[in-house]
């Protein structure tokens, strides 16, 4: 008791003004939570008005989560596009819950289940979903004390998914094998070309936009480890990222599945051309959505990687591009 009278004593607030603004706290999360029974009530019902339901840190435990999934897997709400579950009251069987849902529902876009402790068995039920949607383009798993494991399985299941665009992964025990994992789902090179091809070439973060993955709660926090971050970062920047910006997609003939061959031969240029990395770059990069498919094609049927950059490096009107820059003042 002393030390509260003593915060109270060095604080602006008096101890009535506090307990007056934690009872009108409890009665608005009464309040708002008084809403999930409307919310079951109106999704049985098969609403077609409700497009996003945001039930954050109101006390959501499984059987609760049950009801309300009950009818989004039965597929009665197919304008409900974002699902917002935050800090509640659900562990593995909540995930497993959602998982069911993300399976077969064809209409969910965004999904947060940041701050429960699903652990890596919600994360895997999770993982399994994810190879059969493909809808869903940002999921938010921060904080969900999933582990290596967990971080394992999302990152094989995401090699077979194609739409998911962003997954946050902040604040999980994900050491340095984690991290390879991931990297491996994004540019895989353990089998050459045909590997680099099969990796995922839709995922564009694995945060939130906002922060990068590392962060110094992490058990391991290695030299190897930001390395790979960097690596993994640089990789999703420069291929998966490039390709999915407005200039580069809005054509009406640009397909999926063409920005995606194009992601691939960017990555495998890339790998190609390690040794000549700082080249790559000066003589390639503003080029690649023109002319990375056919030097992809050329290297698959002939070979000769080395011969392929040559001419592409010493192609004449480079040259004389890169005079130009040369002279031009800066």
């Amino acid at each position: 008791m002393g030390n509260i009278a003593i915060a109270f004593a060095t604080s602006t607030i008096s101890f009535s003004e506090f307990v007056e603004v934690k009872r009108q706290k409890q009665l608005e999360n009464k309040r708002v939570r008084s809403l999930i029974p409307t919310y079951i009530s109106r999704l049985n019902r098969s609403d077609s008005t409700i497009t996003s339901i945001n039930l954050n840190g109101l006390g959501v435990d499984i059987n609760i989560l049950r009801h309300l999934t009950a009818p989004i897997h039965r597929g009665q709400t197919s304008n409900l596009t974002e699902l917002y579950l935050e800090q509640n009251w659900f562990g593995s069987e909540g995930a497993v819950a959602v998982a069911r849902v993300l399976s077969q529902n064809m209409h969910l876009k965004i999904v947060s289940l940041a701050h429960n402790h699903i652990g890596s068995i919600g994360a895997m039920a999770i993982a399994n979903a994810l190879e059969q949607n493909t809808v869903l383009q940002r999921l938010n798993l921060s904080y969900c004390e999933i582990d290596d494991d967990g971080v394992k399985k999302l990152a094989a299941s995401l090699k077979k998914n194609h739409t998911l665009k962003y997954l946050n992964l902040e604040g999980n025990f994900v050491s340095s094998d984690g991290i390879r994992c991931l990297l491996n789902c994004v540019y895989d090179t353990s089998g050459g070309i045909q590997s680099l091809f099969d990796s995922n070439h839709t995922l564009v973060s694995y945060h939130n936009g906002q922060r990068t993955i590392y962060n110094p709660n992490f058990p391991e926090t290695t030299i190897s480890n930001r390395q790979l971050v960097f690596q993994l970062a640089s990789v999703l920047a420069s291929c998966n990222l490039r390709y999915s910006q407005p200039a580069l997609t809005t054509a009406a003939t640009t397909s999926k599945k063409q920005i995606s061959r194009r992601v691939a031969a960017c990555k495998i240029l890339q790998y190609c051309l390690k040794e000549h990395r700082n080249d790559y770059w000066t003589c390639i990069e503003n080029l690649e959505e023109k002319i990375v498919p056919h030097i992809v094609g050329w290297l698959v049927r002939y070979g000769g990687v080395d011969v392929m950059f040559i001419v592409l490096r010493d192609m004449p009107w480079l040259l004389e591009k890169r005079k130009d820059d040369e002279i031009r003042p800066h």
